[in-house]
């Protein structure tokens, strides 16, 4: 019993310390402060370590983990600051192989290999987080536990938003913003990051206000009177409850005015809403839940008024249509570098320093990121790591599909349902924007991964979870009787016991 406790404190202990680490990086500014969001890296690397070192045998778990790809990305990026022998420079097309003589006899693949290595320490954190949720997936009610997590630091974003917005309190605690004056961004700079965390996670409010869709449903099929029924049952206050968290949720993030986020979170909740259809879920009862959240959504945007949104879409066409100041400008330009550096890339985390090279947008800026994360990942990972990274997140979104359309109890639907509608709407929105190099964002996004793996793997790995439940009841026998002749010497006795006359 001893080993049994141990682990369960150790799981309760990472599963806080993990959503601590989370908390830490949304409120610090999405995270994109290096000294406070080193602080997020510390606590995660440490419960990563933590875990390890009370990790029980690999037959007591019934967790599957993705190696393959990690590895192979992780190889990638120490490649690119591994030191290499000047005369290999001319295969990968590096300048500094010109000099006569050359200034120094080695290279990196990398051309800012203190901002790869920066970046190196992020995707071990991003990993670390991602294992550390598959380990505590294990425990269904860790999963419920996460996931309220998640919609509880969403909502105080949402919250803290739009009092920006209402009241014109345009700052983050004490930190008065500089720009986005008019926009809610909550503890967020940009407000295009602070709609990508609220997309990621919308899709749990309303998948959750479904769940209660399906309950209603499966308790009161054909009972006479059902409508009233149900305005009187138990669960009707809580689907109402997850209709308003979705309502607000929206509407903080449309008033972000962010446009991609906006569309991003209607196209996910669309591609849920749509395949709930081959679900047992009916078509009145989408439709019920559906009008609810948009009459809710039109209340608050009667209330709160909706011009400065519309006018953010009557200006769409503006930012595509000037040669040099656009978006288009910048991708083209990240076309280059990548037909620059297509199999090994630039070095990760180097778009700011390559980028001048080849710069015709903004002339007099400077440009940090190349606003659609598929091609700025591509120039300084090369197509392969790209492929790597983004196959990887289609990959699970494929196997979380598959999962959707399966049979299953009511919470594993909205699970796999919340977490289709988080991917989705992230990917969507990387198009154009690069919400996946902020910390805060990738750290949530790596957790609704780990969430849409565990889920997807519960039925395969469901005999293994039995055959590990029956090794635990051997493994933590009490008082010491931990070995297999302590087991067979109880076993003798009680069979002694059975054998004997009954008196």
């Amino acid at each position: 019993m001893g080993i049994l406790v141990q682990g369960r404190f150790t799981d309760r202990l990472v599963e806080a310390g993990l959503l601590a680490a989370v908390v830490v990086a949304v409120l610090s500014f999405g995270g994109t402060a290096p000294q406070f969001f080193a602080v997020t890296q510390v606590i995660i690397l440490l419960l990563g370590i933590l875990q390890l070192a009370v990790m029980r045998r690999a037959t007591a778990t019934s967790v599957r983990f993705p190696v393959v790809v990690p590895s192979l990305l992780i190889a990638l990026v120490l490649l690119q600051i591994v030191p290499l022998p000047i005369s290999l420079a001319p295969a990968f097309r590096i300048l500094a192989a010109d000099a006569d003589p050359p200034a120094h006899p080695f290279f990196t693949i990398s051309t800012a290999p203190y901002e790869t290595i920066s970046h190196l320490l992020l995707l071990v954190t991003y990993l670390t987080a991602f294992y550390l949720v598959l380990v505590l997936c294990e425990e269904r009610k860790a999963q419920r536990r996460i996931v309220l997590a998640l919609l509880a630091i969403a909502v105080f974003e949402a919250f803290y938003g739009l009092i920006q917005y209402l009241t014109g309190w345009q700052q983050i605690f004490t930190y008065v913003k500089k720009f986005y004056l008019e926009e809610a961004t909550g503890t967020y700079v940009n407000r295009n990051h602070f709609a990508g965390l609220l997309e990621m996670i919308l899709p749990f409010a309303v998948v959750l206000a479904l769940q209660q869709v399906w309950t209603l449903r499966r308790k009161m099929r054909n009972e006479p009177g059902r409508a009233k029924r149900i305005l009187s049952s138990t669960a009707f206050p809580l689907l109402v409850f997850w209709i308003f968290l979705a309502g607000i949720l929206f509407a903080a993030l449309a008033f972000s005015r962010s446009r991609m986020g906006i569309i991003s979170a209607l196209v996910s909740l669309i591609a849920m809403l749509t395949l709930a259809g081959t679900t047992s879920l009916s078509a009145r009862g989408r439709v019920a839940v559906g009008a609810l959240f948009l009459l809710g959504i039109v209340g608050l945007a009667v209330w709160i008024g909706s011009d400065p949104v519309i006018s953010r879409f009557e200006t769409l066409s503006d930012q595509y249509n000037r040669p040099g100041q656009d978006r288009l400008s910048v991708w083209r330009d990240t076309l280059h570098l990548i037909r620059r550096h297509p199999v090994l890339g630039s070095g990760f985390g180097t778009f700011a320093v390559v980028y001048p090279s080849v710069q015709t947008a903004f002339l007099n800026n400077l440009v940090d990121h190349a606003h659609c994360d598929y091609l700025e990942i591509a120039a300084e990972l090369g197509i392969p790591g790209a492929v790597l990274v983004f196959g990887a997140i289609f990959w699970i979104l494929g196997r979380t599909i598959q999962r959707c359309r399966k049979s299953g109890e009511a919470y594993d639907n909205a699970l796999s349902f919340g977490c289709l509608g988080g991917i989705v709407a992230i990917l969507l929105h990387s198009l154009a924007d690069f919400n996946l190099y902020i910390p805060a964002n990738a750290v949530v996004l790596s957790i609704i991964m780990a969430l849409a793996w565990s889920n997807a793997n519960q039925h395969a790995s469901s005999g293994a979870t039995s055959a590990a439940m029956t090794w635990r009841k051997f493994d933590h026998v009490e008082n010491g009787d931990r070995t297999l002749s302590a087991v067979l010497q109880r076993a003798g006795r009680l069979r002694a016991r059975l054998s004997s006359p009954i008196i």
